[in-house]
Formats: C-alpha cells, sequence, structure tokens
C-alpha cells in the first residue's frame, strides 16, 4: 500500500549530472568525468537512503484516533487527536489526509511520525451516519523530488452528524398548531407542501387534479397549512441524494422531520421510490441512520462508474469493498423516481390524508 511519485526535478537532475560526465568524456577531460561521477553518486546515495528509511517508516506505521466515536450537528465542528506510530524510531514530517464522504469536511494536517497526538477539525457538511476509514500520509523530500504516499487503513472512526436545533422562536410553537410553524418551515426550507382531502368552501384552484384522480377522491395542496403530528411521504430516490449548490435535498427533507419529532417524539415517514414503498417510524436519534440507510442501498445498486470517492484509484484495490461503501457517493440519478403507482401506494396507507405533508415529491402540473 506504498506509492512513489519521482518529480520532474529528480530527473532533470540526473539528466544534468549525466550530461557533465559526458561532456568530460567528450572533451577528454578527466576532471569533468570525475567530477560528474562523484555527483552522481553522493546525490544518488542521498535519494537512495531517503527513499529507503521513508519505504520502511511508512511500511510500519500505524494511525491512531483519540476516539472511536464523534457525533455533531450540521454546520457544527469538533476536533479529534490524530497520532501516527511507526516501528522505525524516525520522526519524518508529513501530511496527513483522512478518507470519508462528503458529509463531513476535514482538512490536509501536518503531522509528524511518533511525536504525540496531532488535532483535526471536522465540520458536519450533511446529515448523516459515516466513517473514517484511515487516512493517507504522503512524505514529500526536502527537495521535492519525491513523493511517498501510503495508505494507513485501521477500524475507523464512527461520525454522526445529526439535524439541526429548532431556533427559539419555532421551539414555542405547540403540537396542537403548525399554522405559525409552517409559515417558518416554508422559510427555511422553501416551497413546502401539504396534502389533504379538498374542502369545498376553499377555491377549486386549490385541487390537484392528477393526485386526485389517482387516488378516486378530491385533493388539494395546502401550504403553510398543517394539523398536530403531520404523516410524512418523503422521496426516497437517488435524486434526493445529489447536491445543488451543496446542498441535498434529502437534508432539506431530514431537518423537517426532525424538527416535528422534538415535539411527536415519533413521527411516520413513508418512503417512496422506483417499485419500493415502506413506513417507518422514526425518532431524532434514528434520522443520521436513515440516510445511511438510503444512501448504501443506492450505492450498491450503481455502476461503478457513477461513484465517486475521496481516495486515489490506486489505493482502492487494497481496500475491502464494505469499506469502500462506507466513503463511496453517487454522482449522478439513477432514474428511480416514484410512479404514479408508488405514491398511490404511498397515500394508500396513510389513515389520515389530512395530515400529510410531502418532501421532495415532485406533484406536476
Amino acid at each position: 500500500m506504498i506509492r512513489v511519485i519521482p518529480s520532474n526535478k529528480l530527473l532533470i537532475i540526473y539528466l544534468a549530472l549525466s550530461g557533465i560526465t559526458y561532456l568530460g568524456l567528450l572533451t577528454n577531460n578527466l576532471f569533468g568525468v570525475y567530477f560528474g561521477l562523484a555527483l552522481f553518486i553522493v546525490f544518488t546515495s542521498y535519494v537512495l537512503s531517503w527513499y529507503l528509511l521513508t519505504i520502511l517508516t511508512a511500511l510500519y506505521s500505524q494511525l491512531a484516533f483519540s476516539q472511536d466515536n464523534v457525533g455533531l450537528m450540521v454546520g457544527s465542528s469538533t476536533v479529534i487527536g490524530i497520532r501516527i506510530l511507526s516501528k522505525i524510531p524516525l520522526r519524518w514530517e508529513a501530511r496527513l489526509t483522512l478518507i470519508h464522504p462528503p458529509h463531513i469536511q476535514s482538512s490536509v494536517i501536518k503531522i509528524r511520525v511518533n511525536d504525540g497526538d496531532f488535532m483535526v477539525k471536522l465540520t458536519g457538511k450533511w446529515i448523516g451516519e459515516v466513517k473514517i476509514i484511515g487516512g493517507i500520509i504522503d512524505f514529500e523530500e526536502p527537495l521535492r523530488l519525491l513523493l511517498i504516499q501510503s495508505l494507513l487503513l485501521n477500524n475507523g472512526v464512527n461520525v454522526v452528524i445529526r439535524p439541526r436545533q429548532l431556533s427559539s422562536a419555532i421551539s414555542k410553537v405547540e403540537i396542537d398548531g403548525y399554522t405559525e410553524y409552517g409559515a417558518l418551515m416554508e422559510g427555511r426550507l422553501g416551497d413546502f407542501k401539504s396534502l389533504s382531502v379538498y374542502d369545498y368552501e376553499r377555491s377549486a384552484s386549490t385541487i390537484h387534479w392528477l393526485t386526485s384522480a389517482r387516488v378516486n377522491e378530491l385533493m388539494m395542496i395546502n401550504r403553510s397549512d398543517y394539523g398536530s403530528c403531520p404523516i410524512f411521504i418523503m422521496n426516497s430516490s437517488s435524486r434526493v441524494l445529489i447536491p445543488q449548490n451543496n446542498e441535498r435535498p434529502i437534508d432539506k427533507a431530514l431537518q423537517a422531520i426532525s424538527d416535528l419529532s422534538q415535539r411527536c417524539g415519533e413521527v411516520s415517514v413513508v418512503l417512496v421510490s422506483k417499485d419500493h414503498v415502506e413506513q417507518k417510524i422514526l425518532s431524532k436519534v434514528i434520522i443520521p441512520y436513515l440516510e445511511r440507510e438510503i444512501r448504501i442501498k443506492m450505492i450498491r445498486s450503481c455502476d461503478i462508474n457513477n461513484v465517486t470517492m475521496n481516495i486515489p484509484d490506486y489505493f482502492r484495490k487494497y481496500i475491502d469493498y464494505n469499506k469502500l461503501l462506507e466513503i463511496a457517493y453517487i454522482r449522478s440519478p439513477l432514474g428511480d423516481e416514484p410512479s404514479i403507482d408508488e405514491l398511490n401506494k404511498a397515500l394508500s396507507t396513510v389513515s389520515n390524508r389530512d395530515r400529510v405533508i410531502l418532501l421532495n415529491i415532485d406533484l406536476g402540473n
């Protein structure tokens, strides 16, 4: 699990030293020949010595974390301690890049082998339960002639990124009425729709005819008008995992579910995608694990060319498939949007349609 990357500077230096020796031979200048050979031997000895010591240091190095589990919220940060230990008693300086999915952000840190703990900052970006499976350590020769990379794997760190907490303004809203809450949520999450049975005192323009035809009952669209503890119908297709301006639709949906779960304790959620309808009862604690379940399911059904990973291709062959799943992420949708049949089936599982809220469901016109 070692990769050696020579720089162009190394090749240029060797060409220059060879050129000195060759010119000495052409001009029959013994001093030039011996001087070129001496430089060549000294330089080669230096490069080989650094190379061998660094290779041995990298081969016998281990990555250790100060903790096995980390919890944080979207937008918040925490730090963990990292240590590189090697059986070779050298304190080489190096750079360390952690291997994890894009749910968390971490910077490349400068570290020294066999020199105690170094702190790295982790920032929550997306909701979910993910894993840091290890890191890639870079040893760079002081003259930048060679770069040696080593893949360091261990049991990893479990990182749970939870939704944001409710703001104080929203937390004052009672369970029995969500009108004010709905207005606040719509301001935060955009076009936040709910379905309910048609009220004949309302304008006929509120009727959603496509949905009404599907369920054989007049249904209308509400905005910012909620009953207590609504039931969510959530799009769980691959499209909701694709970020738009660095934000994912699934995070907005899970944030809404999380906010209501703080009042209702447990929330009923119906997941819909192509050929799949599943009802779940979720609490706030379970929400990050739901994202992981949806994500891993998509990755398993995805073509390898539609998967991106935060690791050079060279090292992938050394990593177990199950560990690769932990850091993999899909690049583009898989064409698994829920159809009319799935939406109809999802609505049929709901006992009270007056309390249905749609998340990332495209109702059409």
